[in-house]
């Protein structure tokens, strides 16, 4: 017992007596962690915010009823005498504008703007909505606004405003503004009274549900029960039970997030094990004599071993306890982000649990330990006749073994690869999880091979880095040769980084160029009219027939989308009894390219297409009568006759149906105008239509004039955020990597200490020894990147390849981000040199030397 309080104690002081090498190490521990637990934190942020707007939502609701609920519904239900009032519960997702001479659209940025009911304080149901300014709106031409957008938009009561849904734009005034529980600046909530909304948006008499108040002392249940019998076709819950559903489906949304995240956080601490290992390596290298000591006064192995996995636990649990401090930080500088720009996650709190606090202090625990347990052994291993030795510098090991292993996963990863991309029989899954299992025995192959690798490259490279330093640069080249190991695990934290870097800017690039192939071999018009993504808002009505006499313009061809299915087959299945088809009204052909297999593919005169795949699959033929029925199951159907098959393509991928056969079978306000093509005539140059276009369309605010490159451009700036995000989140391990580089260094220089004072002994400046440190960690850095961006092209090639049933095209590789990547990695050598190199050149000659 007195012997393992000794070595405890001897483990303590140690720590404390080394602070300065083993505080990079708890910083890689905090990094990779503070990021996990931040995750998480993060995520339970989010779901207390949404949970918190659920039941807010579905406060005082005592049932719901949905799926195609009808005002004929409505009235059964208020005759029921167990239910005291009902509130239709539904919405338009609009486009709000300023009036004047040049109409002013509201920007809402992430967030939406929708239109719905305004129901006076003693008809609400659920949620209470109070005036706080000015006064309700009496019909159609006035409206009132949440209070927290309007304040964010600065609207006021009497403002003239502009509303825009997917049939026309309205007039309307400002007439007040009103509060809720659940009110947030980014949701626009613009409302009008119910008979106005219902004989606008409502004019088959479908509504998205009613919300139910229960008379008083009635159990919800009971009223659920009672609606349930006398509405059959309907789905009928209690507000609860939806609220519930609403929670889980929202956890389960979120779960995503939390692990894409983790990923990341994962990444970095792998990244990290690298940098731990290395350090507690060159600890136990340059305290031989120490243990040599240890073991001549009597301590056993196990103890030698036992003490430094020991400072390893207490490095751990202390770098993962920040780690959760600095996860609580980022969470709460990611939500005060979020909140300056109108993204606030009310009710959220920072997200604290025992799993973001437990799992990231318990797996950045055992990371350390793994990682210190090698060094741990060899610790042990010391023999008590070391501490008669001079040099306490780490020993050369043989590196026959470790190749030999490196070589034998390298060359079974290309194979693994290879099978990915030339096993074309196989499906993409198979295809995809080849590649990993390659992928993973590259990584581990090159980590064993490293070190012989970086023998004949890193000292190539440090002599044609050295060339204008003369003796220094020599001098730099022989010591990078000096320990191998040390010198590849350091390189391979960066060289995992860049590998991941330039797998994900390589796929990058390639959709980009896929995306921008497709829209120029797809897209027939010259011209395409769309609206903006977001919120899924619709062409108006109204811009077909505004641009169809534009100066210039042959034809306007429109594509739509509505609810109605073709002998029960739907374009877009949603679910299992619904979706949306195709429809124009015209050629398609105008719009987007097409090949006729079949018939033909005008739609002017009626009839429907199908796809050679679709029509082979059900049996369909051309002349043949199919079946045209609207959401309603119980209203007749209208026979349609196929008229032209079609050979497979991007656009339209299974069934179009002409636009005058859909509006017998539904309201023309059930379809939704997805993009107007315009072709403009023969002769004429689209650049001078393109003007006239835009000003045609301008009075809608919401529409937008782009060619095929327009729309390649957007899909590529999409790609571009969405890179950028993971370029941020990579971020991580590079930024661990450089202080993996940053720590060898350092204990480089304490190590060498006699070594760098014998050279300022014998005449070389201090400016000559920050050359040499620097001129070591920028050959380190430029190994790791050269191996990085290679392993990253092979990977990243062979990952495409697999997915070309996906509909990407041929990999093309990101020569700018790759040269980027190298003198990224010169950047990051010079930068990690900054602090080391400092060091020693402050290195005192003779005191070093002395020791």
């Amino acid at each position: 017992m007195a012997k393992k309080s000794t070595m405890r104690r001897v483990s303590l002081r140690n720590i404390a007596a080394h602070k300065l090498r083993l505080a990079l190490t708890v910083l890689a521990v905090v990094l990779g962690t503070a990021f996990i637990s931040g995750a998480f934190m993060f995520t339970n942020s989010l779901k207390s915010s949404f949970d918190a707007a659920v039941n807010n939502a579905f406060t005082g609701v005592d049932a719901v009823v949905s799926k195609e609920a009808t005002v004929e519904d409505r009235e059964t239900v208020e005759a029921n005498p167990d239910v005291a009032g009902t509130n239709v519960s539904t919405s338009q997702t609009i486009v709000l504008a300023r009036d004047g001479a040049e109409p002013e659209p509201i920007q809402t940025g992430s967030g939406t703007a929708s239109l719905g009911v305004w129901y006076e304080p003693d008809e609400q149901v659920g949620d209470t909505k109070t005036i706080v300014e000015g006064n309700a709106p009496t019909n159609a031409q006035e409206v009132i606004i949440n209070e927290k957008a309007a304040k964010e938009k600065n609207l006021h009561p009497g403002d003239k405003l502009i509303v825009v849904d997917p049939q026309a734009r309205h007039q309307v005034t400002l007439t007040g503004l009103f509060d809720s529980p659940i009110d947030q600046a980014g949701q626009l909530k613009v409302l009008i009274p119910e008979q106005d909304y219902l004989a606008s948006y409502a004019k088959d008499g479908v509504v998205d549900q009613f919300i139910v108040d229960a008379a008083e002392g009635v159990a919800p249940q009971k009223v659920v029960d009672e609606l349930k019998q006398a509405l059959p076709e309907r789905d009928v819950e209690t507000g609860q039970k939806l609220a519930d559903d609403t929670s889980k489906a929202v956890t389960s949304a979120l779960s995503f997030i939390n692990y894409f995240l983790v990923a990341f956080g994962l990444v970095g601490l792998l990244v990290g094990t690298f940098l731990i290992a290395n350090t507690f390596s060159m600890i136990v290298a340059q305290r031989t004599k120490e243990f040599a000591l240890l073991r001549a006064l009597g301590a056993s192995r196990g103890q030698i071993t036992r003490s430094v996995v020991l400072e390893s636990v207490i490095i751990g649990v202390l770098g993962s306890a920040i780690g959760v401090l600095v996860g609580m930080g980022l969470v709460a500088a990611i939500k005060a982000v979020m909140t300056s720009r109108g993204m606030a996650l009310p009710d959220s709190g920072l997200g604290l649990s025992p799993t973001a606090v437990l799992v990231p202090i318990l797996l950045g625990t055992a990371v350390t330990v793994v990682s210190a347990w090698a060094p741990a052994r060899r610790a042990g291993d010391v023999e008590p006749v070391e501490a008669m030795r001079a040099n306490e510098s780490s020993t050369s090991q043989p590196l026959l073994g470790r190749t030999t292993a490196g070589v034998i996963l390298l060359a079974l990863g290309v194979l693994a690869a290879l099978a990915g991309v030339f096993w074309d029989e196989q499906e993409t899954k198979t295809r995809a999880i080849a590649v990993g299992v390659g992928a993973v025995l590259l990584v581990i192959g090159f980590f064993l091979a490293a070190p012989a690798l970086s023998l004949p490259v890193v000292p190539t490279f440090g002599r044609l880095l050295g060339l204008p330093f003369g003796a220094v640069g020599r001098l730099a080249s022989t010591n990078t040769r000096r320990n191998p190991r040390r010198t590849a695990t350091t390189s391979f934290a960066l060289a995992l980084g860049v590998a991941l870097v330039t797998v994900i800017g390589m796929l990058g690039a390639t959709m980009k160029q896929s995306v921008a192939d497709q829209m120029e071999s797809n897209l027939e018009a010259d011209f395409a009219l769309t609206a903006p993504a977001a919120g899924g808002f619709p062409v108006p009505a109204e811009v077909p027939d505004a641009v169809r006499g534009v100066e210039g313009v042959e034809r306007a061809t429109t594509h739509m989308v509505a609810p109605v299915s073709l002998d029960g087959v739907f374009s877009s299945q949603l679910g299992p009894h619904g979706g949306f088809t195709d429809v124009v009204d015209g050629d398609p052909g105008n719009i987007g390219k097409l090949t006729v297999a079949e018939g033909t593919s005008d739609l002017s005169n009626g009839g429907a297409l199908a796809t050679r795949s679709l029509a082979d699959a059900h049996g369909w033929r051309v002349g043949q009568q199919l079946q045209l029925a609207g959401p309603n199951p119980a209203a007749p159907t209208k026979p349609v006759e196929l008229v032209g098959i079609l050979d497979d393509s991007q656009m339209f991928r299974s069934i179009v149906v002409s636009h005058a056969e859909v509006t017998d079978v539904v309201p023309a306000d059930a379809l939704r105008i997805r993009m107007v093509g315009v072709q403009v005539a023969e002769g004429v140059n689209p650049d001078d239509v393109r003007p006239r276009l835009e000003q045609a369309v301008k009075p809608f605010l919401v529409v937008q004039v782009m060619s095929s490159e327009d729309m390649a451009g957007m899909v590529a700036g999409l790609i571009n955020q969405i890179l950028s995000l993971l370029y941020g989140l990579l971020a991580l391990a590079v930024i661990i990597a450089i202080l993996g580089i940053v720590n060898t260094l350092t204990l480089s220089v304490i190590e060498r200490r006699q070594e760098i004072g014998m050279l300022r002994a014998v005449g070389s400046y201090r400016g000559q020894i920050r050359q040499l440190i620097t001129l070591e960690s920028v050959q380190i850095a430029l190994f790791g990147g050269l191996a990085g961006v290679l392993l990253g092209l092979g990977i990243g090639y062979a990952f495409i390849t697999s997915l070309d049933g996906q509909g990407l095209g041929d990999p093309v590789i990101p020569w700018p981000l790759v040269a980027a990547m190298l003198a990224g990695s010169v950047l990051i050598g010079l930068f990690a040199a900054i602090w080391p190199a400092q060091r020693a050149a402050k290195t005192p000659p003779l005191d070093a030397i002395s020791d």
